[in-house]
Parts: structure tokens; sequence; C-alpha cells
């Protein structure tokens, strides 16, 4: 009986379990050696309390080990195992295996439960790291998006994960567990790498693989898949099995193949941009430089570049440094790109522009590894900037400065002035008198050719620290330095005036110009450029109203001057809205009769709140602002009207009208037309009852122009007078081709007819050249009886002046021809 205790010592021996044994009636458990060794205690063999392991139990597992040893204690049991863990000193936790049975008394019930134990803690180990690595696997294929295969090459069959049906757009249904599901769905062109690569692995593997290949989805499509896998070989190194995973590339694969094709594009865009290449390998600091990129410097194949530094050594040194800077910056992310331009030397010693750009290319950690981009030479771009900078601060024609350029530097010195730098300066505004004359008369080309000749005159008399600038088509500019008083600047002013009025050859005659000069002084306290320059043009305005060929220095008066110009000008244009401007008329006599002949028409303003303002406020203001040409159009109407009204009024008795025209009608307005409209609305006039009186400077400014619109006039019927006549400059010569009727006296010569001296001759010089000619003499001024005597002795057929009324609102003048017909009726 001895021999199967033995026995069963033994195969517990070499089992490597432990026995235990529990007296269910003493509650006393054997703990056998290994035991106590599992449970990490170093007593031997031998009795002891249940709680020597049920307190060493994990208490995640006590509650499950009790109910397993409940349930033994019933009528029936049947054997048991149970997997827990317990406490081994300081090593931790140990898994346990324990399998018993209990031991019936003679009632049937437990006395005894025996059994073993086994430590699997290792096996549990292994078990915890499979199951890790198999969610590992599982979450990394589901993070990359693979589908997961696995052949079993005994069976010849393949189990297809739902990704892998799913990146096919295949469902479950439709896939079965055939290679043929795999291979038949690959592009024909792959299949033979394919086949190759999986028929390695089946002859030998071991080794992982990976391929990249085309399968056609369920759509018909085209897919790009990367396939890795590797053999799975049996105990005597044979292959049973194939598992790997597969994921769709295709967007990669299209990204490639447009890189490539952007990669072409660019080398052809190159090529075809005629730009250079470089590339640097910032681990190696090697570089390549492409032929076109040498041949752009004119760099010989034998001094090629090789290196960053060969590059950067022909750089202009002052550029050198933000290219430098512009480099490291992309390389440190700091930018997107590199784009950069900077001066280089040619080898023939020519300094050229080009522009560099550039892309880092980096590794995983973001570092910059390599950088590579194109040159392009930029030389003739940046002349042509320099070019247009330089038109956009200096005049086309003469190379002069402009006017935004002068503004600059008039606001430079006002800036040095207020920083405490008392640095006084003048500003002089330089107009060509006449100028417009010349240029219509000449033509554009010679005018343009004496414009140039002024600006090298102007420019000889400047020092090297003043400015000359172009302004506008006939205005010259200077800003003159250490200007310290007003004389100083009148005498820089009249040496220019003295330059200008040198004559000019053209052609086989001579022109002279003169020139009216405007001054404005720093000392005056200007903070603006735009204003200095304003008042300068102010001064310049003064001289030419004062007579031209002048210089004139700004003062207060001319501002506040300015300031009623603008007040009467806006004025002036609402007046015409609303229609405060009305006609006075003059009675013009028959000097021989002394019969009414006819009235000269006067515009009159009757401002509404400043009553009746002189003609000779508005007038020069009309003039400049052009507002003289709608003022002159219905002049012409109102004046044709009321000689139509009069005219019905008084049948058969014959009246003329004197009509003033400016000279901006004469040279702007479609005057022609005007007038022939004129008399189209009034068809109860005659034509030649409209004079037309025209200033002889007006004639001269452009004679064969008024020779042209006089003879248009004169088809109209229209009659024709010159205005002002002595006053002027007009050459006998084009006075005879003018188609004129009528010369009128101006009122200086009248008043001197009775004061001695010239004046009396001066008219009867006029009268003769009248009759000579042919033409009406008509006297202004007249006050006295005496000046009516000797101008009927002329013979002067009309006169006009206070001696016979003064001008009359058009009631009055009604009045007066109603007395005067009735008196010569009577």
């Amino acid at each position: 009986m001895t021999v199967v205790p033995d026995r069963y010592e033994l195969a517990v021996r070499a089992s490597n379990e432990a026995l235990w044994d529990w007296d269910l009636q003493t509650d006393r458990i054997f703990y056998s050696a290994r035991l106590l060794h599992f449970l990490g205690l170093s007593s031997k063999e031998g009795e002891a309390g249940p709680e020597q392991w049920l307190d060493r139990v994990h208490p995640d597992d006590l509650e499950w080990l009790y109910a397993v040893l409940r349930g033994q204690l019933g009528v029936r049991s049947a054997p048991f195992h149970l997997e827990h863990r317990v406490r081994h000193g300081a090593d931790g936790w140990r898994w346990l295996l324990c399998r018993g049975v209990a031991v019936p008394g003679a009632d049937g019930r437990p006395v005894r439960l025996v059994g073993s134990v086994a430590d699997i803690t290792e096996r549990k180990t292994a078990e915890e790291a499979l199951r890790l690595s198999e969610e590992r696997y599982a979450l990394a294929a589901a993070a990359a998006n693979d589908g997961l295969f696995d052949w079993d090459l005994a069976k010849d069959t393949i189990y297809y994960s739902p990704r892998w049906k799913a990146l096919l757009g295949l469902s479950d249904a439709k896939v079965g567990n055939s290679p043929d599901e795999w291979f038949s769905r690959v592009h024909p062109e792959d299949m033979v790498w394919l086949q190759a690569t999986l028929d390695a692995q089946v002859g030998g593997g071991g080794r992982a693989f990976h391929l990249e290949y085309r399968m056609h989805d369920a759509a018909g499509g085209v897919r790009w898949m990367l396939c890795r896998g590797i053999a799975v070989l049996d105990d005597f190194g044979e292959p049973k099995r194939v598992v790997g995973s597969q994921s769709d590339i295709t967007d990669r694969k299209t990204a490639e193949a447009e890189l490539r094709r952007s990669e072409e594009r660019y080398a052809l865009a190159a090529r075809g941009a005629n730009d250079g290449l470089w590339d640097w390998n910032l681990v190696t600091e090697e570089a390549y430089f492409s032929p076109r990129w040498h041949q752009m410097l004119g760099i010989a194949e034998a001094d090629a570049c090789r290196s960053i530094d060969d590059w950067f050594s022909r750089v202009i040194s002052e550029d050198l440094p933000t290219l430098r800077t512009a480099i490291d910056v992309h390389l440190q992310g700091g930018s997107d790109h590199l784009e950069q331009e900077f001066r280089m030397r040619h080898a023939d010693g020519a300094e050229l522009w080009f522009q560099a750009r550039g892309l880092a290319v980096r590794d995983p950690d973001g570092r910059a590894v390599r950088m590579a981009g194109s040159l392009t030479d930029i030389t003739a771009r940046k002349r042509a900037e320099r070019q247009l900078l330089f038109d956009a601060f200096h005049d086309g024609l003469t190379g002069l400065a402009n006017r935004n350029l002068l503004v600059d530097r008039i606001g430079q010195a006002l800036a040095r002035r207020r920083g405490g730098r008392n640095e006084p300066f003048a500003v002089l505004l330089v107009d060509l008198d006449r100028f417009k004359a010349i240029n219509e008369s000449l033509g554009p080309i010679e005018g343009d050719s004496v414009l140039m000749t002024m600006a090298a005159r102007i420019e000889k008399e400047r020092k090297p620290s003043d400015t000359v600038a172009r302004i506008s088509a006939d205005e010259f500019a200077l800003l003159v330095e250490d200007v310290t008083d007003t004389a100083g600047a009148i005498g820089i002013a009249a040496a220019i005036a003295r330059a200008i009025a040198q004559p000019i050859r053209i052609g086989r005659g001579e022109v002279v110009l003169t020139a009216s000069v405007g001054i404005a002084l720093s000392s005056s306290g200007y903070e603006d450029a735009d204003d200095m320059l304003r008042d300068a043009s102010l001064a310049m305005y003064r001289a030419k109203t004062a007579g031209r060929n002048r210089v004139e220095v700004y003062d207060e008066q001319l501002r506040e001057r300015a300031v009623r110009h603008l007040r009467i000008e806006a004025d002036l244009r609402a007046a015409l809205d609303r229609g405060e401007l009305m006609l006075h008329y003059q009675p013009i006599i028959d000097l021989q009769t002394g019969a009414l002949a006819g009235f000269e028409a006067l515009t009159r303003w009757a401002h509404p709140e400043r009553g009746m303002i002189p003609p000779s406020e508005f007038i020069p203001v009309a003039e400049e602002t052009g507002l003289i040409v709608p003022m002159g159009r219905w002049v012409a109407e109102e004046a044709a009207r009321q000689l139509e009204a009069w005219v019905a009024a008084h049948p058969g008795r014959p009246l003329f009208m004197s009509v003033n025209v400016s000279g901006k009608q004469f040279r702007d307005d479609d005057l022609v037309r005007a007038l022939e409209t004129v008399l189209e609305r009034h068809p109860g006039i005659e034509p030649s009852a409209i004079k037309l009186e025209i200033t002889e400077s007006l004639l001269m400014e452009d004679p064969r122009r008024s020779e042209d619109v006089m003879l248009r006039l004169k088809a109209l019927g229209l009659h024709l007078s010159l205005d002002d006549f002595g006053t002027g400059y007009s050459s006998l010569s084009y006075l005879s081709r003018f188609p004129l009727d009528t010369l009128k006296i101006d009122r200086s010569f009248t008043r001197g007819i009775l004061g001695g001296g010239q004046g009396a001759e001066i008219v009867r010089v006029i009268g003769t050249l009248a009759r000579t000619l042919r033409m009406d003499v008509v006297a202004e001024g007249i006050e006295k009886e005496a000046e009516v005597d000797f101008l009927r002795a002329l013979p002067a057929r009309w006169g006009q002046g206070y001696l016979f009324g003064r001008p009359l609102a058009p009631d009055a003048a009604a009045a007066l021809i109603a007395g005067a017909f009735a008196e010569a009726s009577g």
C-alpha cells in the first residue's frame, strides 16, 4: 500500500506541482514545501490554517475562490480547477492554477479537500503580452487604415479582413476565401511582380516583403495598394501561412505622379524662363549650380562654383548680409520660402541684379538638410523700375524735377527749419508769357524745343543746392537755398528773367519770350509745401495781371485777394444758375447826325447780399475759371433777344448791338456754332446788326486761327469790331488781313484829344488808317462836346461815353429808344 503514494509523489514532483490536503473537520491544511514556496513562505511542509493560503489571495480573486470551495461542500461535487493570484513576497503577484476534488465520508458528505497547485505566472504573462500585441496590431492596422489577410497554405484559403474588402468597395457577401478573390483583381501588368514575390515566400519565406501594385475596385476603377507581409514557418522551417496587410496608397501615387509632372514642368519652365538652378546639400556643404546659372554670370567651366561660399563671393558686399539673413530665416522656419533680390558681379565686371527663389527640404525632425531653387536675371526689370521711379519724379520732356519732387524738396527744407536749423530759402514760380500762342503758331515740336531751351537756361542759373522743376506746360519753379532777404530773391528772379528773354532762333527767325515770376519766402512761416507753392503762384498771377514780364513777391494782401477770388468764383457759379446776371446797355450815337444808332451790351451782377458787383471784380475771375464761356453764350442770347424785341417795337428803325467776345470764347468754345444758333432763334434781327467786339491782344495770340474764325463769323453776316485799338501790339500787315468792319478807339486815347501833346495826333492817325482800310470808327469814353467835334471832323462815325449816357437797365434803354425815335419823327 505504500507504493502508490510514492508513485503519486514522484508524479507530482515530475509535474512541478505542489500538494495540499484540507481536513474539513479540523480545518487544517497540509501544505507541501513547493506550495509554501509558491506562497512565498520559507516554512517546511506541514499543517497550518487555511488563512496561510487565503490571506495571500488577490482581493479580486478571493470571492471567486470562496465560491468554488463552497461548491465542494455539497453532497455531490466534481473535481475543480481555478486560476488565481497570490502575493509572493517582494516579487509581487504570481498566478496559480489550483486543481482539487472533495473526499466524502461515510455519510457521503466531504470530509477532506485534496489537490495540487501549479505556478502558471509565465504562461499568464505570455498570454497578456500576446493580448497586448494583438491589441497593438489591431490598433495599428486600424490607425493605418490597413486591411489584413491570412493565407493558410495547406488549405489554400485566405482570410480577408473587413477592412481589406472595404478598401476595394467590396461587401462580405461578395468575397470568399479563395486566393483568386485577390489575384483576379490585380492589374495584369502588376500580377507578375506579386506572383513572383509570393512564390518567393512560399518557396523559402521567413523574410518580410512589401510591394506596390494596382487593383480594380468594385466600381471598376484602379486603386494603388501597398502590400506588406511575411511567411510564418512551422517547426521544420517550412512556410505554413503568409500573413500581412494591404493599404490604399492611391492618393500618394497620384501625388507622386503630379509631383513628377510638376518637376518636369518646373524644369521646362526654368529652361523656358532662362533661369539658373541651384541645389545646396546642407549636410555635406556641397552645392550644384546649373550650366545656365554659370552662363548668366559669364563663369567659365574651369571656374565653376561648387560651394555656397563660391556663390556668396560673387554677391555685391552691400547686399550679402540681407541675402544671408533671408536664407537663415527660411532654414530656421521663419518663412515659407526664400525670395530675395540682390546684385552680383558678372565675370566682365558688370553689376547685375538677380532674384533667388528657394525652398528647404527637411528631415522628419524638421531640420533643413537641403535647399534648392532658381536664379533669375532681373537686371532689365530693375533698370525699368529705376526709370519709372525717375519718371515719377521728373518731367519727361526736360528731365527736370516735376511737381511731386519739388513739393518733397520744399517739405524737407521746411522740416529742417522746424528742426531748429535757420536755413532761409525761397520758392520762385516762373511762367512763360504768351507761350501758348507761340506753341500754337509754331507747332508742338518747335514749342517743345523752346521749352527745353528755357529749361536749360533756368538750370544754368541755379546753384548746386537748388532744385529746378517744370510743374506745368509753361511753368517752371525753383527751390532756392540760402536766400536771406527779399532783395536776394528778386535778384535771382531778375537773372532768370534776363536769361529767358534772350532771343531763340527758330528756323530763319527769332522768338523772344518774357516771364512773369512769383516769389514766396520761407520767412513767412510756412508749415506745408503746397501752401508755399500756392503763394508763389498767387504772386506770379499778380505779375501777369499787372502787365507780365514782372517779378512779384507774395504778401498777405495776395492771400486775401485769393480768398475773395474763391468766394467770387463760388458765388458767380451760383449766379449763373440763379439768374442773378443782367445786361445793361450803353447808348452808341451817330456822331454825324447825333441820332441813336445802337447799344453796347455790358454784363452786370446783382448779388443778393453784396448788391451790384462791378465787372472789374467778376469778369477776370470768369475769364480765369472758364465761367466766361457759359456767361458769354448767355450774353449773346440775351442781347439778341432784347434787340429783337426793340426792333419789333420800332419797325423800320435800324439799331445794332455790340457784344464783347472773350479770349476763352474765341479759343475754346465753338463760337461760330453758338452764334449761328442765336441767329436761328431770333430771325427778327439782321445778322449785321450784331457787332462782335474782339480785343487786339486776342487776335495776336494766334493770328492764323483768329483769321479763320473771323472769316466764318463774317460768313454768318455778323459785323466785327476791333476793340481797344492801339493799346496792344498789332501788326499792320495782320490788321489788313483780318475781315474787320470797325476800329474802336480806346478811352485812353479819347481823353488825350484835348490834353495837348500827341493824343490828338494818335486819334487822327487811327482815323486815317480806318479810312485807308475802309473801316468805320467808333470812339469810347466821350465826355465832352469838344471831343465830339474833333471826332466828327476825322470823321469818326460813332461814339459812346457818359456824355451820351451811362449803361442803362433794359427798361431805361427802351424808354431812351422810344424818346429818340419819337423826337426823330417829330
